[in-house]
């Protein structure tokens, strides 16, 4: 249930928040590689500093910076518009269905009393592959799209 409403929730911030998704689609997919590349070596880091905070909690701090955070924060600075009509419903959805994509795993980490959410979880992770490559190419056709 918390996937669903996590979901639910970014679908209607990034219906009703009419902001270009372009740029922080590829934002999150930048920061889904960083991650893969040097989140490890970044979180040992940041665990030598604070030696007293637990090294899971430091990487998955890190990855929802990269994945949620940064990303967000691009998407609330861009410039105002979008697409419209039925593409707009389509571009929110896509962007918060690749979003949950990459967080449910650790929502399902965090949460483990909604045995509903490590299954919807195990799903996604089974077509994560899919839902990235389908959210590069919204990316694009939003960047693409964009006028003034």
């Amino acid at each position: 249930m918390v996937i669903i409403a996590t979901l639910v929730a970014l679908f209607l911030i990034f219906f009703f928040v009419r902001h270009h998704t372009g740029p922080a689609h590829l934002a999150m997919i930048a920061g889904l590689s960083v991650y893969e590349m040097f989140g490890t070596q970044f979180a040992d880091w940041i665990h030598k500093l604070l030696t007293g905070v637990p090294l899971d909690l430091i990487q998955t701090g890190v990855y929802v910076a990269l994945i949620l955070l940064f990303p967000v924060l691009l998407y609330l600075r861009s410039s105002r518009g979008g697409m419209f009509g039925i593409l707009r419903v389509v571009e929110a959805a896509l962007f918060s269905a690749l979003l949950t994509s990459l967080l449910s795993a650790t929502i399902a980490k965090y949460v483990t009393f909604d045995s509903l959410a490590t299954q919807i979880s195990n799903f996604i992770t089974s077509i994560e592959g899919t839902i990235v490559l389908v959210g590069i190419g919204a990316a694009y056709f939003d960047i693409l799209m964009y006028h003034e």
